[in-house]
């Protein structure tokens, strides 16, 4: 049976963007990915200025390009929390329950779960009914036609 981990030991993992950052590299990429430029491997190091990764010949990742993250500049050890939260939770998490553990505003809390319920129904293959010009319907523990 597989052990949980705890909050604490979660916020032990991912204290700082530098940790979160790598981990999403690692997670994205793979420690081994050769560079898209000069193919060389394992020589990816973090720039100082940017959330990316550069090569030793100058070529740049962005490991959160395309992902929940890319525009937002809430700290991705935040981010990294509220996906615990709901990862965590079993009937999920409430925007006021993300503000007042995260510290965020609310407007900011509300962006985080949705991004993250996006994020998850994509990953799952769960997408929106309906069809151009109808309103979308979101469908969940329903069972829709079959026999």
């Amino acid at each position: 049976m597989i052990k949980r981990m705890t909050l604490k030991q979660f916020l032990a993992k991912y204290p700082n963007d530098d940790v979160c950052l790598k981990h999403l590299f690692d997670t994205r990429f793979g420690p081994a990915y050769p560079c898209p430029k000069c193919q060389a491997v394992g020589t990816f190091h973090r720039l100082r200025k940017l959330p990316a990764f550069t090569c030793n010949c100058g070529h740049h990742i962005h490991p959160m390009a395309g992902t929940p993250f890319e525009r937002s500049r809430t700290p991705l050890p935040t981010w990294f929390h509220v996906m615990f939260l709901f990862c965590a939770a079993r009937n999920g998490v409430a925007a006021k329950e993300v503000q007042r553990q995260t510290g965020v505003t609310y407007k900011t809390a509300w962006r985080l779960c949705n991004e993250i319920r996006k994020y998850m129904g994509w990953v799952d293959g769960d997408g929106q009914l309906g069809g151009p010009g109808k309103p979308r319907i979101e469908v969940d523990k329903m069972f829709v036609g079959g026999q």
